[in-house]
């Protein structure tokens, strides 16, 4: 009589698999405010009279802005206003002595600057208020910058992190997916992230800014503008302020992340 029997079976046991990858993300939007900061300043040989200068001038400004930003009983702006929100720094003044290359003492020279600061929605009306402002021989353009709202700024941001995750688990499904396993993602680090601006948006220096309006004043056609129907001294020969046509770029949000993953089966 023969005994029948069978072999034991073993399980091979796979071997451990480990990937780390990186991911990547790249979101862009338009921009929805524009934050401008200028400066009225003024120098001289008399303390009073540059600080009346720059007080005249910057209570037309503030005219001006009152109208762009107009209030409800409560103090809130009005929604839809060109300006969502305006301050100004007060007055500061102060005095130098100069000396000549001998090193002789000079006349004091006393110097007088009052900042503001506006975030517009309304990027037409932007154009128009910039170019009024280079009429104006006292203002200098400090910055402008374009940016997002706080809701939107989250909502990107969240975009942002979540797009860098998808694109590190897809490159490891398909890596794994060659092999006949499956991953699980065991360890995440974000590398690097946040806000990258086109040429023409962004953060731009005083000389930078500056510059760049004066091409595109030279560049467009003088236009009659509503705003600062009172400047007295006008830099354009037409002697009316123009608008004129800032054109903002994408904003862009970038995430990365690293993703360390390990095999299901392991």
């Amino acid at each position: 009589k023969q005994d029948n029997f069978s072999l034991p079976t073993f399980k091979t046991k796979m071997a451990p698999l480990k990937i780390v990858l990186d991911g990547s993300s790249s979101t862009t939007r338009q921009p929805e405010r524009a934050a401008l900061s200028f400066v009225v300043k003024a120098t001289g040989k008399n303390r009073e009279s540059v600080s009346k200068e720059v007080t005249e001038t910057s209570n037309e400004i503030n005219r001006l802005f009152k109208d762009l930003s107009p209030k409800t009983e409560t103090g809130e702006t009005i929604k839809g206003s060109p300006v969502t929100s305006f301050s100004s720094t007060s007055l500061q003044t102060w005095s130098q002595v100069p000396s000549d290359k001998s090193g002789k003492p000079l006349p004091t020279v006393y110097h007088a600057t009052l900042s503001l600061n506006a975030l517009f929605q309304d990027f037409t009306k932007l154009n128009e208020v910039v170019g009024g402002l280079f009429s104006y021989p006292n203002i200098e353009i400090q910055s402008l910058e374009w940016c997002l709202t706080e809701v939107t700024q989250k909502a990107l941001s969240s975009e942002s992190r979540e797009e860098a995750m998808r694109d590190a688990v897809r490159k490891a499904s398909d890596y794994a997916r060659v092999i006949g396993r499956e991953v699980v993602a065991v360890e995440i680090r974000e590398s690097a992230g946040g806000v990258q601006f086109g040429m023409n948006t962004g953060r731009y220096s005083a000389y930078a800014q500056h510059h760049l309006m004066m091409q595109q004043i030279q560049a467009q056609q003088q236009q009659q503008a509503a705003v600062f129907p009172s400047a007295s001294n006008m830099s354009s020969d037409s002697g009316a302020p123009m608008a004129l046509d800032l054109s903002p770029q994408l904003i862009r949000y970038t995430n990365q992340v690293q993703v360390e993953f390990q095999a299901a089966d392991s």
